[in-house]
């Protein structure tokens, strides 16, 4: 049972390195025009691909070393089903709802597939989030994001 979790924990580790391999490999043919300075569309995937590599190596070392801890309580596949199902539901409802509020109900049911029961906290939080990032996105950084039926509002 043991080394079918090592084995599952190492394929893990390799499965995330390669994920950033292939978000490095997409964040290439990212076409950037010379009105970019400094940061530009490449950023952002470029360190979210790195940080990918880099947990995805650490992972795989420390479970082949046998460090983790075995957690003995059962597994249960409902917090990654709600947290597919947040992130499925927000493609689906982005354009439909806007980058705020198809964010802060990705926010709430990701929390929620994690355990927290503070539903109308997490929408509260979720929402401030969102909000913060939409008008850093779209008035700090020039970014087009969509409104949806809050469009009017801005």
């Amino acid at each position: 049972m043991h080394g079918g979790r090592v084995a599952g924990e190492l394929l893990l580790g390799v499965a995330l390195c390669l994920a950033g391999v292939l978000l490095l490999i997409g964040t290439s043919s990212i076409t950037v025009s010379p009105a970019y300075a400094r940061v530009g569309p490449r950023v952002f995937p470029f360190l979210v691909a790195v940080g990918l590599i880099a947990v995805g190596v650490v992972y795989a070392v420390e479970s082949s070393r046998g460090r983790r801890q075995i957690d003995e309580k059962p597994a249960t596949v409902l917090p990654v089903v709600v947290i597919c199902a947040a992130m499925i539901l927000d493609a689906f409802l982005f354009d439909r709802l806007g980058f705020i509020l198809s964010s802060t109900l990705l926010f709430a049911l990701v929390a929620a597939g994690f355990g927290s029961r503070h539903y109308f906290l997490n929408i509260v939080i979720g929402l401030v989030l969102s909000g913060i990032a939409y008008v850093v996105f779209v008035y700090g950084l020039g970014l087009n994001l969509p409104g949806g039926i809050l469009a009017g509002w801005s």
